[in-house]
């Protein structure tokens, strides 16, 4: 088990919109915000198309700051960002959930945010074999995220001890944020990434 000693050494860092020098270069203009759905094949923020594949997230678009319009398959809503942060938009229960991102702040570890769109009251992310808890207590609608070490690693969701779903031999690189995506049908892996055009 070579990946255990690494992760006990993992950090928590705090949430900071302010610096966007880490892993999301280049920054949005100074009146925007970047934006990305999930879980959504097809989906419209503002004017920009954006796609993720089935528990999927796509990558960051620049939005302007204030309200626009998102549609994602056929769920529509009025949403508002801030500028200088980040943002999930997801479909649930019905409507449009807004959920704000932790930025990168440290290009000397790896990024892992994981999101509940499912409909277990919390879930947690640990290692495959259920001994190191990486991300825990997240609630439908919610994202929980955690600065790591880079490493190669075996981790899966957890809703109490059911096991949702593993993610094999992952490999997490210093400076890349990862974002894993709980449904009622799986999980899903996906590294982060920015569109700025």
């Amino acid at each position: 088990m070579k990946f255990l000693t690494p992760l006990l050494l993992l950090s928590v860092t705090a949430a900071s919109a302010q610096d966007m020098q880490g892993l999301y270069d280049p920054a949005p203009p100074a009146d925007s915000a970047f934006v990305r759905v999930l879980n959504a094949p097809t989906a419209t923020l503002g004017t920009k198309a954006v796609t993720a594949g089935k528990g999927a997230a796509s990558p960051y678009v620049i939005v302007p700051q204030g309200s626009f319009t998102a549609k994602l398959g056929a769920t529509t809503g009025t949403l508002k960002v801030e500028a200088g942060k980040f943002y999930s938009v997801t479909p649930l229960n019905g409507k449009l959930v807004l959920i704000t991102d932790q930025a990168a702040e440290n290009r000397a570890k790896a990024l892992l945010s994981i999101y509940n769109l499912s409909k277990n009251a919390s879930i947690d992310l640990k290692t495959a074999d259920g001994k190191t808890t990486v991300v825990n207590g997240v609630k439908p609608g919610e994202v929980g995220s955690r600065a790591v070490n880079g490493i190669t690693v075996e981790l899966a969701a957890f809703s109490g001890t059911k096991n949702l779903g593993a993610l094999r031999s992952v490999s997490l690189e210093r400076g890349n944020a990862y974002a894993i995506v709980v449904t009622d049908t799986g999980v899903t892996f996906t590294t982060s990434s920015t569109k700025t055009k």
